[in-house]
């Protein structure tokens, strides 16, 4: 009997478990192959300078208001209950052209925002310009 459990206690195992060893290495090789190609192809962005003009397309609808809250629709004044029927024409005979709202900086910036809810409800793309001042 003490034989018999003297081989079985001595034997010892002659193989390495490589497992973890390749799981390791197929996760560094996914992270380097994600990783590579990001690192050499960058895109170059050019940042507009402070001083550069802003472009407004000559076909536009210009949507503004001043100071003393006068909404103004093409630089021609016109009252807030009649905006949204003015836009929904507008809209029906020229769709393509967009609308460029703009509003006095003393003015609370919820009268930005419907403004520019009135111009997308009337189915326009509107975007919100800047002045400088």
């Amino acid at each position: 009997m003490a034989n018999g459990r003297y081989n079985s206690v001595s034997k010892t195992i002659g193989t390495i478990d490589i497992t973890p060893l390749m799981d390791l290495t197929f996760m560094l090789l996914i992270i380097f192959i994600i990783t590579v190609p990001a690192l050499e192809f960058t895109t170059e962005v050019d940042i507009p300078k402070k001083d550069t003009p802003n472009t407004v397309q000559e076909k536009s609808i210009e949507l503004s208001m001043d100071a003393e809250g006068l909404v103004k629709l093409n630089m021609r004044p016109i009252a807030m209950d009649s905006l949204k029927e003015e836009l929904k024409a507008l809209f029906s005979q020229m769709p393509d052209l967009p609308v460029y709202v703009s509003v006095d900086g003393k003015r609370p910036y919820s009268d930005v925002m419907e403004l520019y809810r009135e111009a997308a409800n009337a189915g326009f793309k509107a975007y919100l310009k800047t002045v400088a001042e």
